[in-house]
């Protein structure tokens, strides 16, 4: 175990470094600083999965929402929409008034098929418009959306991009576009939470701006504070998209898996003194884990190994049991099938009821944050509130679970829409509160880069 005089040490080095390097640091941040995922208001900014949300709402009160070019249904907020395909698509969009299939293209701009994102749409403008949901696989060969036709709102998967039709009409007729005011959401922040340095305290590591995965020392009292890069100083982790943190290959030190660019799950061992090396494959090659969108690590099939939980490019949550020696096995789903993970944000785990069995917890589409309960053999059920159920997490990128302030109960650290990484105590029964500031003052950004 490293001295505290040791740990002393890092932290001024990286203080000084910190310092010689502030104004470019703070420059950098700006830079980065992207849109919240906050909700949108009326004819402004909005994210393609607040479009999405949006559009699912209707879905999921079809029945009550009959095909009706004369009519009109209510957004969540309790604003008109007109209840046909244009007007659906103006509901998804948080437009000011029902546009027509004609006059959609007026509020947007045409692209190639090739680059559809989630929230735009194909509109065969004399006729007939349908929502793009999302690319149902990586070549971008089939693909999902909402409508409103003559039927109620559907959903509509594994459609093909070449299918002679979309939605009785032929697919020549339709043309691409995006609205002008739609924005990418802000990209999962790439955080995880363990004790790295080996000192008893929980820490948190992250790739910031300049692509370098660095540590961040918890003081067991809710707070952290900047020391050194933990492998590389050169932007060795550029491409990582997901990382999870455990002790992956049973040697009783932390160590860090993430996604890499070429979506291979890679294994880097800490050493026990907050750095770590390496970069052995976990579980199969290049390609692997394309569409992951987000990965926690704990043992959740209670045998004494750590485990990697994910939600896949088909919106399932699986689990990957560990061997002890830092590889993987699927096992399966541990909630629900194909679909049931759509609009999940961040995921993070711990035994946050306080039963002895490792849980997940994640911010859902609706921006809450919801506990599922693990039974200790790999499933979970549930899905509580964890605090609020209003879409009080809007605008998190990420989550992390761990006993930052050392009372013995697991506790939910994320990196809020101002870029703050703040802290909710938890009480040991499911539930978290507070929100303190881990590390700079409120409003300061300091994570704006990761």
């Amino acid at each position: 175990m490293p001295s505290r005089a040791s740990k002393l040490t890092r932290v001024a080095l990286s203080a000084a470094i910190a310092l010689s390097g502030a104004v470019a640091t703070t420059a950098l941040a700006t830079a980065n600083a992207t849109v919240a995922q906050a909700a949108s208001s009326v004819d402004g900014s909005i994210t393609r999965s607040e479009v999405i949300a949006r559009a699912d709402y209707w879905f999921q009160n079809k029945a009550s929402i009959p095909y009706d070019q004369g009519g009109s249904y209510q957004d969540s907020s309790g604003r008109s929409y007109r209840t046909d395909c244009s007007g659906y698509v103006s509901m998804a969009w948080h437009l000011g008034t029902s546009l027509a299939t004609g006059t959609l293209p007026g509020v947007a701009t045409q692209i190639p098929r090739s680059q559809l994102k989630p929230g735009d749409i194909l509109d065969y403008e004399a006729k007939h418009v349908i929502l793009f949901e999302k690319w149902d696989d990586a070549a971008h060969t089939t693909f999902s959306y909402y409508s409103f036709g003559s039927t109620p709102v559907k959903h509509v998967t594994g459609v093909s991009i070449n299918a002679a039709k979309f939605d009785s009409h032929d697919n020549g007729l339709y043309t691409a576009y995006r609205y002008n005011k739609i924005v990418d959401d802000r990209s999962a922040a790439r955080t995880v939470a363990a004790d790295f340095d080996g000192d008893g305290r929980v820490d948190v590591a992250g790739i910031d701006a300049y692509q370098n995965l660095n540590l961040y020392a918890g003081n067991g009292a809710g707070q952290v504070s900047a020391t050194l890069p933990m492998l590389g100083t050169n932007g060795l982790w550029a491409g990582f998209k997901q990382l999870a943190a455990g002790d992956f290959n049973g040697d009783g030190k932390q160590d860090v898996a993430g996604i890499d660019a070429n979506d291979s799950l890679k294994l880097y061992t800490g050493t026990g003194g907050g750095y770590v090396s390496g970069g052995s494959a976990m579980l199969g090659g290049n390609g692997t884990w394309a569409g992951f969108k987000a990965l926690t690590a704990g043992d959740f099939n209670g045998d004494g190994k750590q485990d990697i939980a994910g939600i896949d490019a088909n919106d399932s949550l699986k689990l990957y049991a560990g061997n002890g020696a830092g590889q993987l096995s699927e096992v399966g789903a541990m909630l629900g099938g194909n679909g049931t993970w759509a609009g999940f944000k961040a995921i993070t785990s711990g035994d946050f009821n306080g039963d002895g069995k490792r849980d997940v917890a994640g911010i859902d589409a609706n921006n809450d944050l919801k506990l599922y309960t693990g039974n200790g053999a790999g499933q979970l059920g549930g899905g509580s509130p964890m605090l609020g159920t209003n879409g009080l997490w809007a605008g998190f990128r990420s989550v992390m679970g761990g006993d930052f302030n050392g009372d013995g109960k697991q506790d939910i650290a994320g990196i809020d829409a101002n870029n703050d990484l703040k802290l909710y105590t938890g009480n040991g029964a499911g539930q978290v509160s507070g929100g303190s500031v881990m590390i700079g003052s409120a409003g300061s950004g300091l994570w704006a880069g990761f």
